[in-house]
């Protein structure tokens, strides 16, 4: 079992053709200005897994979710002021394929937003309704 260590290029390319870091600041302490994942370094590399081979994708954005056996998002962090996030938000800062990744907060953070098209397949299959679709494309709150 590979054993994951934060800001460590880890080579996806076998199963997705992309490098992943873990990004400290994203990880306890981190940084006080960032959201920090709650999940384990194992669960946050399958999300983005998950969201590359599902093709969540807008040029060097992508958006994901962690999913339970009934379909429910799952927490995958939390934001700087402790309120709960459902969504992930991975980018490729330099354009070269190395991507990492950190909980989106859509509510206070308009680039956190995933785009509607990627919104549309999360209705499609279930994960979230039409009604939350729309405030998230807002802002607003939702019970994810």
């Amino acid at each position: 079992m590979k054993r994951y260590i934060t800001d460590e290029e880890i080579d996806l390319t076998e199963i997705i053709k992309r490098k992943y870091i873990i990004s400290s600041q994203h990880r306890k302490i981190g940084n006080p200005n960032k959201s920090i994942w709650k999940i384990s370094f194992r669960a946050e590399v399958k999300c983005f897994i998950w969201t590359i081979s599902e093709n969540w994708i807008n040029q060097t954005e992508a958006w994901g979710v962690k999913i339970d056996k009934t379909n429910t998002l799952e927490i995958v962090g939390l934001n700087d002021n402790g309120e709960r996030l459902k969504i992930a938000k991975f980018v490729d800062g330099n354009g070269n394929d190395v991507w990492h990744g950190y909980p989106a907060d859509y509510m206070n953070k308009t680039q956190d937003r995933p785009t509607t098209t990627i919104l549309k397949v999360w209705v499609d299959n279930g994960y979230i309704s039409k009604s939350k679709m729309s405030k998230i494309r807002r802002g607003q709150p939702c019970n994810l």
